[in-house]
């Protein structure tokens, strides 16, 4: 069986306060270790930070990713919070998708979900085909 080709990656705009260049990084390493995850991805996400940081918009397009600073009108999926939580989800081993529930970090995960320090509107099965593939 042939290999799934990778979707192209590309980063579109950014600004002075933005972060999207890291989240082209990690989604340029989740894309090569799962690219069929991102192939079967459509839709709109946005990362909006508590901090004073540009939000950053993510498309998914099927054969195409595109990251850049900025909204969306109407994403299909927020992620919002703290930088180091969301970033903290990252780091933390995934079962399914989600932060695992038998491992110390993944238990701390999943209380900043439960806490609401970390907040997922939208489309749950976009959010975690997206954990899957920014999971380091």
């Amino acid at each position: 069986m042939a290999p799934t080709a990778t979707p192209a990656l590309r980063l579109g705009v950014t600004g002075e306060d933005g972060i999207a260049p890291t989240l082209y990084a990690l989604l340029e390493r989740g894309l090569r270790r799962q690219p069929e995850v991102a192939r079967a991805m459509r839709g709109l996400v946005e990362l909006r930070w508590e901090e004073d940081i540009t939000p950053v918009r993510i498309a998914f397009e099927g054969d195409e990713v595109v990251v850049e600073d900025g909204i969306w009108e109407a994403p299909d999926l927020v992620i919002a919070g703290r930088l180091p939580h969301i970033v903290h989800l990252t780091t933390t081993p995934m079962l399914a998708g989600v932060p695992n529930p038998t491992r110390a970090h993944g238990r701390a995960a999943l209380g900043r979900l439960r806490r609401r320090d970390v907040r997922i509107e939208g489309d749950r099965t976009l959010g975690r085909k997206l954990l899957r593939l920014l999971e380091l």
